[in-house]
Parts: structure tokens; sequence; C-alpha cells
């Protein structure tokens, strides 16, 4: 039987659920502010891995370095990362966010 070797687009959402702003920073170096209670949207190939540094931009200042790789959509909440939660919102193996450090 083939196997489909095409790449693929999933979504990777992320939500601010805390009272600051925080700063997603992507493997290219740029960076977006997601401000309290907002979403943003990311567009990922499938099977990939990325690396992202989220910091919380406030007087006592947080920081977490991330991986994700996913095979399907995705959704992850501020303070799962924050709390080293491993894996956000996937049921496929091998699929999630897995918190690689924290400060």
């Amino acid at each position: 039987m083939p196997v489909n070797t095409v790449a693929y687009e999933i979504i990777f959402e992320f939500t601010n659920d805390t009272p600051d702003q925080l700063r997603l920073t992507g493997p290219s170096g740029s960076s977006v502010f997601v401000e309290s209670g907002q979403d943003v949207v990311l567009v990922l190939t499938a099977g990939l891995t990325y690396q992202y540094v989220l910091k919380q931009v406030s007087m006592q200042p947080r920081k977490a370095q991330l991986s994700v790789r996913a095979w399907d959509d995705l959704k992850c909440r501020a303070t799962s990362v924050f709390a080293g939660i491993s894996t956000c919102g996937s049921a496929w193996p091998g699929s999630g966010i897995t918190v690689t450090r924290r400060s």
C-alpha cells in the first residue's frame, strides 16, 4: 500500500491565560507579543520539531523553553507550559509540547 509522503500543515494554537503579557520567540528568532487572554495561531509542518522560548513580561518574569512536534492540530495554554506540563492537547503518540527548561 502506498504511503503519503507529502508534508502537510497543522495548527498550533497558543493561549495566554495568564494576567501578564508574554513574548513567544520562534525558531527564526522572530517574536510575537501575546496579551493576556489572547490566542496566537501558528501553522507548522506536521512531524517537524520546532523550538520556542516563552517569556513572561512582568515584574517577576518567568521563562520556558519548549519543543513542539505534532501530527495533528494542537492547543496549549501558557499556564501549562509554566507549570512544566510535558504535553498539551494531542492524542497522537509523539505529538505535543515538551518543556525542556523553566526559570
